[in-house]
């Protein structure tokens, strides 16, 4: 299967794209300077300055104590943490400033993002210098505005191949040297509803087979590749994926297990899951929410 980008229709079955190994490392970033400064989404509208910093700091330790919990039982293999930085008030959510990927002879790299706004502009150094010290080979776009890293590019599970948003926070264009960078094929999928404004909000890959997805968030031209992608498709309403952020959940295979964080209170979600054998564990991210993130904002696994 050729690199290339995907836009209007794909000429190829999931049986056409080689495995992978999906990865089995998170990579958090502590909220010491989250805080909400300006309206970068619409969820951010009437927050500046509404956060509780001991709710966030509760919050965000409750999430690492998952992670935590399943490296202590050998479903992950490492969690680490990097510090925030001053002046970056977003900088918790570590999905954004990149998007690690292993390249088929096995090296490992990561495309540096190219951030919307400013103020995430200078969270990407710290990520930067993360990954080189892991010894991740980072790569820059030449002519792309904007790219926001995983928040925007999901991969279909076990399968080498993406799917890209774009239309708020990443341009389409971004994908053809995405595609060209990494070796690997790219399902382009339009984003039309501002609340979903990064594809992690409204797509959820489940498994080789298995997506869940907010209708809502794509057009029927996109809606109509993921569906020849993917046998099963559950349509989660757009009132849950918005009150409760219940497609930014995180949900992987690790180690043959399977495990899905998720902001507590959805129920087709969370049917959906525990329907796709998942262990399910809700938790409270409502102060991330504030300003459009949960659980996969929260992380990054590489």
């Amino acid at each position: 299967m050729q690199a290339g980008v995907f836009k209007e229709a794909v000429n190829f079955s999931i049986n056409d794209i080689k495995d992978k190994q999906d990865p089995t490392r998170v990579l958090m970033c502590s909220p010491d300077y989250f805080d909400i400064v300006d309206v970068k989404n619409v969820h951010m509208e009437g927050q500046i300055g509404n956060t509780d910093k001991e709710l966030v700091n509760a919050q965000w330790q409750s999430l690492k104590q998952v992670y935590d919990d399943l490296q202590s039982k050998g479903v992950l293999d490492e969690v680490s943490v990097l510090p925030g930085a001053p002046g970056c008030e977003d900088m918790v959510f570590c999905a954004n400033q990149t998007f690690p990927w292993k390249m088929e002879d096995g090296s490992e790299v990561v495309v540096m993002s190219k951030m919307r706004h400013e103020s995430r502009q200078r969270e990407v150094p710290h990520f930067e210098a993360f990954f080189q010290q892991k010894g991740f080979k980072p790569l820059h776009f030449k002519d792309v505005k904007m790219f926001e890293g995983m928040g925007d590019v999901i991969s279909h599970p076990e399968k080498r191949l993406l799917y890209g948003g774009y239309g708020h926070r990443t341009t389409a264009e971004a994908y053809n040297e995405l595609a060209a960078m990494l070796q690997t094929p790219v399902v382009a999928l339009e984003l039309i509803n501002p609340k979903f404004y990064h594809l992690d909000t409204c797509f959820v890959p489940l498994s080789v087979d298995s997506v869940m997805l907010c209708k809502e968030a794509f057009t029927e031209q996109g809606l109509k590749m993921i569906q020849q992608l993917f046998r099963h498709v559950y349509y989660i309403p757009e009132h849950e994926a918005e009150a409760y952020f219940s497609l930014n959940a995180h949900a992987f295979k690790a180690h043959g297990t399977k495990t899905a964080i998720l902001q507590k209170g959805s129920t087709e979600t969370v049917a959906a899951l525990k329907q796709e054998g998942y262990n399910v564990v809700e938790i409270d991210t409502a102060e991330f929410m504030k300003s459009g993130g949960s659980v996969f904002c929260m992380k990054m696994m590489y």
